[in-house]
């Protein structure tokens, strides 16, 4: 089983509400929440950026620490951690900057539909605020 809803990021310095929003509308829809959200390098970049404006919410997986107390390098983000939900960050270079799309597939392989290319894991993941 597999859900999809697109979305579009026009102001990057509130991708997360962007997600949120998005994540929470599709929940409506489907009663379940998207576990992938697709977009292409450069947008990943972007939220990235963006993202590092907020260090507290940086959070390693490994150690549990944030980008400024863990031991482990950071190298990008992995996921967005919402409340009740965890965003996958995978890549589809066909989808034009600051365009993304939210997945729930029931049984993700990283591997083929209908994500393209798996993002690189890094240890850190974006965690929203309450």
């Amino acid at each position: 089983m597999v859900f999809k809803i697109s979305g579009t990021i026009t102001d990057f310095s509130l991708w997360d509400d962007v997600f949120h929003q998005k994540a929470t509308a599709f929940y409506n829809k489907h009663r379940v929440y998207p576990n992938i959200v697709l977009a292409s390098t450069e947008t990943y970049r972007k939220i990235d950026l963006y993202a590092q404006m907020h260090p507290d919410r940086l959070v390693s997986q490994e150690d549990n620490g944030t980008i400024e107390t863990s031991s482990h390098p950071y190298e990008g983000l992995s996921c967005f951690v919402g409340p009740g939900y965890t965003l996958e960050f995978c890549q589809n270079e066909k989808l034009s900057v600051g365009k993304f799309t939210l997945v729930y597939d029931e049984t993700p392989d990283f591997g083929g539909e209908p994500v393209e290319d798996e993002a690189p894991q890094a240890p850190y993941v974006y965690k929203a605020s309450a």
